[in-house]
């Protein structure tokens, strides 16, 4: 080890580079380290430094020094150490020099690096500054859609809109509560002025009318999971036409494609109640899998889907990512799948059934068609 100070060889660096770095030349270097035989230098070598030359990491720097390169650094790009990195190939990736790099990164002792150490990188003050700004208009995109949706759940308690109803000839109290779902009674209390009977040509508040003119009425149904169990609950289905809803955008088309992609994966998988993976999947296992590649949570059993997830469009509007459901237990919504294809007459759909396991079907298949339910759009 040569006495007083040296310089340990990096990769890269030739006696040229290291006599420019300490303000010296090559040949007071080979003075000093007479045992060079060629201008060849090792990786690691330890050269000796001319007298009166102090290594560049010795010089301490003046509290003035040290406030600019910190200041200086809150500006620069950071850069995460990776196994195997050094100063030599950190400064190759971002094109700069070994020397420009230990400059701005003083708080390095003795040149090593170690994994996750993080490296400012010089001349990346204006992409930190738009890294920055970019954050804050992510976060104040976040803020402004917070707000937005606060506001829509302050106005919009539920989808569900009052409208105002003109009586036709003939309609009757019976008639009109039916048509938006509600009771004589609630329509009623909304209209005292009816009591007595209608007048043509009176306008009726109604509480209750869906959006898009979709009425809607509550009646007890029996519904099922995917694993036998059974329970009887109220649930809104719709009575007359479905809620019309725009084709997919072309960014939740690649969703629906992404989807339909990952969901293949599993094709010949076998069938197993309650299953979720590659051991086996039951119906409502295979599209909560899937669906979870999106960060998306759907319900647990295909009944809860029906009920629970995404909106329920007529089967006209059918489209690639939609769910499609089917009473494979008398009345019962027991059984879904996600569709795949959408053809003139016909819908091609990606399930787990109890005897192929995962495979794609047809509503053109007798099975299917007799048995099918609704069409439920969850992307949007």
């Amino acid at each position: 080890m040569p006495k007083g100070s040296s310089h340990k060889v990096e990769s890269g660096e030739s006696l040229y580079t290291i006599a420019k770095k300490y303000d010296t030349s090559v040949e007071k270097l080979k003075d000093a380290n007479p045992q060079l035989e060629s201008d060849n230098l090792q990786l690691g070598e330890i050269l000796a430094l001319p007298k009166g030359i102090a290594k560049h990491d010795d010089e301490k720097l003046s509290k003035t020094e040290r406030k600019k390169i910190d200041k200086l650094q809150k500006k620069l790009q950071k850069h995460s150490v990776a196994s195997g990195e050094s100063f030599y190939v950190i400064a190759k990736k971002y094109n700069i020099s070994v020397e420009e790099l230990k400059i701005v990164n003083p708080q390095i002792e003795n040149d090593k690096l170690d994994v996750k150490d993080v490296v400012f990188i010089p001349g990346t003050e204006e992409i930190a500054v738009k890294e920055k700004k970019g954050r804050e208009e992510k976060k104040k995109e976040r803020e402004s859609n917070r707000i937005e949706n606060t506001e829509e759940k302050t106005n919009n308690v539920d989808p569900v809109v009052s409208v105002v109803h003109e009586v036709s000839p003939k309609e009757t109290k019976y008639g009109i509560s039916k048509r938006y779902g509600i009771s004589i009674a609630e329509l009623e209390k909304l209209n005292p002025q009816i009591v007595n009977g209608l007048d043509v040509g009176q306008k009726l508040t109604i509480k209750g009318a869906a959006k898009g003119d979709e009425v809607v009425t509550t009646k007890e149904v029996v519904v099922s999971n995917d694993t036998n169990e059974t329970a009887s609950t109220s649930t809104t289905e719709t009575t007359e036409g479905k809620l019309e809803v725009l084709p997919l955008s072309a960014d939740v088309a690649m969703k629906a494609d992404f989807l339909i992609e990952k969901a293949s994966e599993n094709l010949g998988v076998r069938y197993r109640g309650g299953g979720t993976d590659k051991n086996g999947f039951d119906c409502s296992g295979l599209m909560f899998s899937t669906f979870k590649n999106i960060d998306m949570t759907l319900p647990r059993s295909s009944s809860d889907m029906a009920a629970n997830s995404g909106v329920k469009i007529d089967k006209s509007q059918a489209q690639k990512g939609d769910l499609i459901f089917f009473a494979t237990r008398g009345r019962w919504v027991g059984h879904v799948g996600m569709v795949t294809e959408v053809l003139d007459d016909e819908i091609k759909f990606i399930h787990s059934s109890t005897s192929s396991g995962v495979i794609i079907s047809s509503t053109k298949e007798p099975y299917y068609a007799k048995r099918f339910v609704q069409i439920n759009r969850v992307l949007n």
